[in-house]
């Protein structure tokens, strides 16, 4: 997205991240204390959590959580926190010495699509604090080999570069980048500017323009053609029915779409 108009600088600003070799799960943390700027990154969750109540674990050192805390944002723009955040996951990922291409998901996915080693790479669980301030949880398979993953059809960043491990600073490298992206893109919604942060989304967003099904609350499952994403994050489909508006929910793939840019 162009910065030629960036928001002016933040009232806040990340804090050191606090390093966790281990611990139960990194959004639970950031919320005992949710003051914006606050990081905590941990290499190994016991309990980590994804969305809709999953759990998310892997063997110790392999993953890479990280918990975010963003200051509050207009309700308007709220749904816009998950796909942002993954956003600043493959911006960070692109930019990195040992980059993976990766394309997101409508809401919250990160996925390598080519190469050896397809499937989902991170996962993002966005909560809302008491006080408004948002916890922006991100999970990112590292040094998983094959065996080690968390889920099926996933992959790491490991296995996307052939098996060979992340060299030392690589970690380090992208939670910097991310954190940074993930500001930018946070101002620009506090800003009210939300244009830039869509056309970005729709560009890097392997959803758009393929059938999908979104299974929503109660078991209702949608069928449709992903058409776009509205001004406040939905996805909008276009089904046998008519257009539809959803807000959250489940999307299934049914067949490789166009590859995002």
């Amino acid at each position: 997205m162009s910065t030629s108009k960036r928001a002016p600088a933040p009232s806040w600003a990340w804090e050191p991240p606090e390093t966790h070799p281990t611990i139960g799960s990194t959004n639970i943390e950031a919320l005992r204390d949710p003051r914006p700027g606050r990081v905590v990154v941990a290499d190994h969750q016991s309990a980590g959590q994804g969305r809709r109540g999953r759990s998310w674990s892997s063997p110790p050192g392999t993953g890479m959580a990280i918990s975010a805390v963003v200051p509050p944002l207009p309700a308007a723009v709220m749904g816009w926190v998950p796909l942002v955040a993954g956003l600043a996951v493959r911006s960070a990922l692109r930019a990195s010495r040992w980059r993976v291409d990766a394309t997101l998901k409508w809401p919250n996915d990160v996925l390598v699509q080519d190469g050896t080693r397809p499937g989902k790479l991170a996962g993002i669980l966005a909560q809302v604090a008491d006080g408004g301030a948002v916890v922006v949880g991100t999970g990112l398979n590292v040094d998983h080999d094959a065996d080690q993953l968390p889920v099926p059809g996933a992959t790491s960043w490991r296995l996307c570069r052939g098996g060979a491990p992340l060299p030392d600073g690589a970690r380090e490298a992208f939670l910097q980048d991310y954190l940074r992206h993930l500001a930018e893109l946070h101002d620009e919604l506090a800003a009210g500017r939300p244009e830039g942060v869509r056309e970005a989304y729709r560009q890097a967003c392997g959803t758009l323009r393929r059938p999908v099904v979104v299974h929503g609350a109660k078991g209702v499952a949608t069928t449709g053609t992903a058409l776009d994403v509205a001004a406040d994050g939905a996805l909008v489909l276009q089904g046998p029915g008519g257009r539809s508006e959803h807000h959250a929910g489940d999307v299934e793939h049914l067949r490789p779409g166009p590859h995002p840019g």
